[in-house]
């Protein structure tokens, strides 16, 4: 049985553009933005997550709409 990895489906893993959310890790090393400015931009609204008890999930959407 093959490994599950994080981002990957059935075909490979999918491109970061698709996906819906990642982990604020993941966008800070796509974006170069630094965690503490990624989160100032969370808390004035800017950039658009999902938090899940104390993990924040960013809507990559409003990332790539941030990067504009």
């Amino acid at each position: 049985m093959a490994k599950h990895t994080r981002g990957s489906g059935k075909d490979g893993p999918v491109p970061f553009q698709q996906r819906i959310t990642c982990s604020v890790s993941d966008a800070e090393a796509a974006t170069g933005i630094s965690r503490s400015q990624l989160y100032l931009e969370m808390k004035a609204g800017r950039l658009e997550y999902l938090k899940r008890g104390t993990r924040r999930l960013v809507r990559v959407p409003s990332l790539l709409k941030l990067l504009e």
